[in-house]
């Protein structure tokens, strides 16, 4: 499954929902004109956590987790993503 997705900065976009479990990303921008950033975040129960991770914006793909997303396009305002592949075999995270 291709889903693309397209996150402003500042905006949460839950992968994974669930009652007491989700998996999202967060868009947090450009640190600089060549970096871009996101946060995968990761929740169970009360407890969770947050990964900022700081990609190169020349980057096509990018892994997080286990799953491959084809960055399309990326600006200081908005990213926009395309799921192309899971490498653990399931549906998505």
């Amino acid at each position: 499954m291709e889903e693309t997705i397209t996150i402003s900065v500042g905006e949460k976009k839950i992968l994974k929902p669930g009652f007491m479990k989700w998996i999202g990303l967060v868009y947090c921008g450009m640190p600089n004109e060549n970096t871009f950033s996101l946060s995968y975040m990761e929740t169970a129960g009360y407890q969770g956590y947050a990964l900022n991770i700081y990609y190169p914006k020349s980057m096509s793909k990018i892994k997080i987790k286990n799953v491959e997303f084809n960055v399309l396009s990326v600006t200081p305002e908005k990213i926009t993503l395309q799921q192309i592949k899971n490498l653990s075999g399931k549906n998505s995270f």
